[in-house]
């Protein structure tokens, strides 16, 4: 049983799954990115049959080397061993050519994809519905108590009850001591005339084409926030952004935020209450909920089943209580 209502905030219903294996302003790849990736595209295609939708987009990324030292950064990651198969030799700007303003230089990234997660999410609701599996509601910690072993959800009775909030988990009580840290980040959703833009670009904002033949653009970042609204300011500032890499007019069709669920040590946090052993976590995906909650989410329902333990790095043993 699904348990859910959707909320303001929630950030899978925005995001634009974009899945980078190079990261950063140092370029390092991205935390286990060989093996998140291929158990990803796996299990998205297989959702992909479950469901009858498309999710996968494997599409490249260009991203701008403004600086001398970025594009000697750029030369020097490439030749690194664990790196090959990510940097493309010859930059091939494409339908971009003539539309967005020159930089010092471009960099290709192959081995990238976007993940249509808001469409994915839609669709799986459907599916649960249609299983009589979902119960659309929010989430009344004053419903649980605890008997004969067993964790009760109202008049439901449950083994376990695997929480899923996102940046909601700082409300929970069971959960609130873990460090997750809630950012806000916005976006647009915008149309350009005559772009036909193939790949993503990445020049302090990415530029994400969907499959309607709209772009997503963002996404800002902040720690501080008073609520899930977007801003006037964030909105001012994506244009102004957007403007100074396009060389073509562009229209706002959208202007959307949501909170994301990030960690200090930008590892997830899955495991067991230390207390209540029928309540469990999964959660603080952050930025790269595309690509690890696949492998991780296959690694939670075996560890469910006791059939393996958690990975150190994301069990949420690491923090104590």
């Amino acid at each position: 049983m699904v348990i859910d209502k959707q909320l303001p905030g929630a950030s899978s219903v925005a995001a634009a799954g974009v899945m980078n294996p190079v990261t950063g302003r140092r370029m390092v790849k991205s935390w286990r990115f060989d093996e998140l990736s291929k158990f990803a595209e796996q299990t998205y295609r297989e959702i992909e049959n479950l469901l009858g939708g498309a999710f996968w987009y494997p599409k490249n990324i260009l991203r701008a080397l403004p600086t001398v030292l970025e594009e000697n950064e750029w030369m020097r990651r490439s030749a690194f061993p664990e790196n090959k198969g990510y940097f493309r030799e010859n930059t091939d700007l494409g339908k971009y050519t003539g539309k967005v303003y020159p930089t010092h230089g471009w960099g290709e990234i192959t081995g990238s994809a976007r993940v249509g997660m808001p469409g994915l999410v839609q669709l799986f609701r459907r599916f649960l519905i249609g299983k009589k599996c979902f119960f659309e509601e929010v989430f009344d910690f004053e419903k649980i108590s605890f008997e004969d072993g067993k964790v009760k959800y109202g008049a439901l009775l449950f083994d376990k009850i695997v929480f899923c909030e996102g940046a909601r988990l700082v409300s929970n009580p069971y959960f609130m001591y873990l460090p997750l840290v809630p950012t806000k980040g916005e976006l647009l959703l915008v149309k350009i005339p005559g772009a036909s833009f193939k790949k993503m670009l990445k020049n302090h904002l990415y530029i994400v084409p969907l499959e309607d033949g709209t772009y997503w653009v963002g996404a800002t970042n902040h720690f501080e926030f008073k609520d899930a609204a977007p801003s006037f300011s964030d909105k001012s500032y994506l244009k102004n952004k957007l403007g100074r890499i396009l060389k073509i007019p562009f229209e706002v069709i959208a202007h959307k935020a949501a909170i994301r669920p990030t960690v200090s040590d930008k590892r997830p946090l899955l495991g067991q209450h230390p207390k209540h052993g029928n309540l469990f976590v999964f959660n603080g995906l952050g930025t790269k909920g595309a690509s690890m909650g696949p492998l991780f989410a296959e690694q939670m329902s075996a560890f469910l089943l006791g059939e393996k333990e958690l990975d150190k790095e994301v069990d949420i043993g690491r923090f104590g209580h």
